[in-house]
């Protein structure tokens, strides 16, 4: 039995070298996304700098209590933020790693990607599923850690 009929007696075929390509439009799509979430994110960080500075300038008449309490809650908020984005994170790598198992493929058949990445199959994709369930679930617990904090943060102010 040859190399490439061992691929075939499990059910899968299979191509050595074998590339899954790109979707152009999803690139573009992914580019667009990125210089918005660059722009936004500047926007976000000079309104938070011209905010700060109007709560610095307040500081004197209070000794700072103001201050250090709206600091407290701005850093619970990005405290939710980061664990929101850290369960959809886990919750996408869980969806995918299901993908990866009922293929036994990486990528998925259905992926769309923005760059030709390389087929894997079988105990090789296996291995990637493995690795998707263990980041989900510390991105669980990184979740979990950050929201305790942010309860913390606001209830000690």
């Amino acid at each position: 039995m040859t190399r490439a009929d061992s691929g075939n007696c499990m059910g899968q075929p299979r191509q050595e070298g074998e590339i899954h390509r790109a979707d152009p439009a999803y690139k573009r799509q992914m580019w667009g996304w990125f210089f918005f979430t660059v722009a936004a994110s500047a926007v976000v960080l000079f309104a938070l700098d011209r905010w700060l500075d109007t709560l610095r300038a307040g500081m004197a008449v209070d000794q700072g209590y103001a201050f250090a309490v709206w600091l407290q809650r701005l850093t619970a908020g990005l405290c939710v933020v980061f664990a929101t984005a850290a369960v959809a994170f886990g919750v996408w790598l869980r969806r995918l790693a299901a993908a990866t198992q009922r293929d036994r493929r990486w990528p998925p058949n259905n992926m769309r990607t923005s760059s030709d990445i390389r087929v894997r199959y079988l105990t090789s994709a296996d291995a990637l599923v493995t690795q998707f369930r263990a980041g989900a679930a510390v991105l669980f617990v990184l979740a979990t850690l950050l929201l305790a904090w942010a309860a913390w943060l606001l209830l000690a102010g």
